[in-house]
């Protein structure tokens, strides 16, 4: 790939891929580390794990647009900067809160901060190569680069929790967040992005409405109910593996940081796997029957990890459900891109981002109830009963694509 892009674009192709590799090197490693930390050294029962959850979607919700207008207005380089260095300290004191209270903060902290990324990375490289041809041939790449990421970071960090601490490995994580915010500072360039001159109000409202007009095409309308259905359903999935896990004995095994480090490196694997195999037809309509596809998957993994009780079989649920997930976000920033423009990028997948935020605060409200009142697995069967029902939905979207933009060149 690196030779079908003009040299002055080379530094532009390593940055975007070397970036998306460390966040998912600190991404993974993150979210391992913290549902084993809070359910094994904290011991948050079911409804507060969801609960985190919840309070992290709604600061989503609540500034997921601003966030998204402040990178189509000021600059889509400072937006993923600020996204890497706030991130890392939310990840920081994850590692050292130990009441349920400070956790609501730090999850607040880290919403707040992913949400200046949230768009922001793709509108930016869309912006330096100016080919959305060129784009799409690239994420699959890049989703290998954060394969490759997960793999390396849940390995590294399993290890130095089994050794110091899952307190310990979090701080790490954070501490390379913050870092690579600052190697972004010096080496991320930004040459095509186009600053306007009216004031941040009025962008604001003119980016909010042409947001509105885009979201009602038919083909990005699809994947809103989608991304809406996925995110009600992966809440219970995302605060509740874990816990599932450890219902069937993932504290009688080898060190349980060690054994999910593994079952994510197994995962990430898989995502290599399958962007190699696939990712040169992940273009244009092609997004869609991908994403039925791998919604289907994940419904079958997650039925698998509700539904068993034996760890083994549960871990292999768990896995094949996650990789269908990752790859499924891949494609949903592969479909949003070719209902964007130049001017509106950022805020477009801010509103694919707020979606998901939508579903997820109702699924962790509900399933929350639901684990609760009946159990773990029962609210894991409805999550996978509603990622089956989002596979169907997606069939729509072959007869409502429809792309605004040239395959090879962006308005």
């Amino acid at each position: 790939m690196a030779d079908d892009i003009e040299a002055p674009d080379r530094a532009t192709l390593r940055m975007f891929l070397h970036s998306g590799l460390v966040w998912q090197l600190c991404w993974s490693s993150y979210w391992t580390l913290f549902f084993l930390r809070v359910v094994v050294d904290v011991g948050l029962d079911p409804l507060q794990l969801l609960l985190l959850g919840t309070t992290k979607e709604i600061t989503i919700l609540l500034v997921e647009i601003p966030t998204g207008v402040v990178a189509d207005i000021r600059s889509r380089r400072l937006s993923v900067i600020l996204s890497f260095v706030i991130c890392g300290m939310a990840v920081v004191g994850a590692g050292l809160a130990d009441s349920f209270g400070l956790l609501v903060a730090t999850q607040a902290l880290w919403a707040f901060g992913s949400t200046f990324r949230s768009g922001a990375e793709t509108a930016w490289f869309t912006d330096e190569v100016g080919s959305l041809a060129t784009v799409d041939a690239v994420l699959p790449r890049r989703g290998r680069y954060e394969a490759v990421g997960s793999i390396v970071g849940v390995a590294a960090t399993a290890v130095l929790a089994a050794a110091a601490g899952l307190s310990v490995a979090l701080v790490a994580v954070g501490i390379v967040l913050v870092v690579w915010g600052l190697v972004l500072r010096v080496r991320m360039p930004e040459t095509g992005f186009i600053r306007h001159e009216i004031s941040a109000r009025e962008r604001f409202g003119q980016l909010f409405r042409e947001g509105l007009h885009a979201s009602r095409r038919p083909g990005l309308r699809v994947l809103l109910v989608v991304t809406v259905a996925t995110g009600f359903a992966s809440e219970a999935v995302d605060r509740l593996s874990v816990a599932r896990l450890d219902q069937v004995g993932l504290q009688e095994s080898i060190d349980p940081a060690l054994l999910v480090g593994g079952a994510t490196v197994a995962q990430s694997l898989g995502v290599i796997v399958l962007l190699a195999v696939y990712g040169r037809r992940l273009a244009g309509p092609r997004l869609v029957m991908a994403m039925q596809m791998l919604n289907a998957v994940t419904a079958l993994g997650v039925v698998v990890l509700a539904r068993s009780g034996l760890l083994a079989v549960a871990l292999v649920g768990m896995v094949t459900a996650g990789t269908a997930r990752s790859v499924a976000r891949t494609v949903t920033v592969g479909w949003t891109n070719h209902f964007t423009v130049r001017a509106n990028r950022a805020t477009v997948h801010s509103f694919v981002g707020q979606a998901q935020s939508l579903g997820e605060i109702a699924g962790g409200i509900v399933l929350g109830v639901v684990a609760r009142q009946i159990g773990i697995g029962a609210a894991l069967t409805t999550s996978a009963i509603i990622y089956l029902l989002a596979s169907g939905w997606t069939s729509r979207g072959r007869h409502r694509w429809a792309s605004p933009t040239q395959p090879n060149a962006l308005p």
